[in-house]
């Protein structure tokens, strides 16, 4: 049954997909539209490597916004995958965000962008985000380099992290959002599960606390949430849940950087994401993490299947 099928409102609905180059702000974005953390933020490019739905309700609209991977070059099986599912959300979008920065450079990329939303049928909204950074003056000189590059249905300048001029984007999609049955439940508001965000989540602490010492051959993989039972420490309190997980990187050079000295990085690491985890999921919660040398991960796709990317 449909939420509130009972009701006389004219109800519409919209998927939207958030694209862009990497580290533009799309997933800074997609927290502050759902008023949710429900995906890995750092200023590490290529942060996001999967399709994340995050959906707000808003006077009879329902939006399904879609955090995509940035758009770079596809040098490995993962990469090619994360190309796949921005094609794939852009396809299925209703309509189609195109996230740019107020103070980023504006060059071949981006041009090679436009030629490809340019094909798309829906239609397409420039987003020029950390506006708060630049100057009127600046802005305007970002707005007038991009106006004549594509049709766009609206320019909207916005800044997702001090979560400037949103309110405005929400009333243009509201408008243009077609009309139709709401695709999910009024009380859901992502399709990542809490294993899944968990895994996302110490994988953010990694590229916050490593920077570029480690490069993006890092996944994050859950392999025990133990909530009671035998396995449940008997030094935590009741309700809680005990964590464990695996970080897979590419060589042993990484490994040795990612222990750190003594096993100093990885007790920072572990300690950040535990108080990030706590507050994810509301209840006491213990971390372990361990750190595995494989090489090669990235593009075997048994191991990729594996990890869920």
């Amino acid at each position: 049954m449909e939420p509130d099928a009972g009701r006389s409102v004219r109800r519409k609905f919209a998927t939207v997909a958030i694209i862009g180059l990497p580290n533009v702000g799309k997933s800074t974005l997609l927290n502050a539209l759902t008023g949710e953390k429900i995906a890995a933020v750092s200023q590490t490019p290529q942060t996001t490597r999967t399709k994340i739905l995050g959906v707000v309700n808003r006077d009879g609209v329902q939006l399904a916004f879609l955090d995509t991977p940035g758009i770079h070059r596809a040098n490995y099986s993962l990469n090619k995958r994360m190309m796949a599912r921005v094609e794939a959300a852009i396809d299925g979008a209703d309509l189609i965000l195109w996230m740019v920065e107020a103070d980023g450079f504006y060059g071949p990329k981006e041009r090679e962008l436009a030629k490809r939303l340019s094909q798309a049928a829906q239609p397409v909204y420039l987003l020029i985000n950390k506006v708060d950074l630049v100057s009127k003056a600046k802005l305007l000189e970002k707005v007038v380099a991009y106006k004549d590059l594509l049709s766009f249905r609206e320019i909207v300048p916005i800044s997702a992290r001090s979560e400037q001029n949103l309110t405005p984007l929400w009333e243009i999609l509201q408008r243009d959002a077609p009309a139709g049955d709401w695709h999910y439940l009024e009380d859901e508001f992502t399709d990542q599960t809490e294993r899944g965000l968990a895994a996302e989540f110490i994988r953010e602490k990694i590229l916050r606390k490593t920077r570029e010492e480690i490069p993006h051959g890092v996944a994050v993989m859950i392999t025990d949430w133990i909530e009671g039972g035998d396995d449940y420490p008997e030094d935590m309190p009741p309700g809680g849940v005990f964590v464990r997980a695996d970080i897979l990187c590419d060589n042993k050079n990484h490994r040795r950087i990612l222990l750190g000295k003594e096993g100093e990085k990885i007790r920072d690491i572990r300690q950040s994401a535990q108080r990030e985890l706590k507050k994810l999921l509301q209840r006491p919660t213990r971390l372990e993490l361990f750190v595995k040398a494989d090489s090669g991960w990235r593009d075997r796709p048994d191991k990729l299947d594996w990890l869920r990317l």
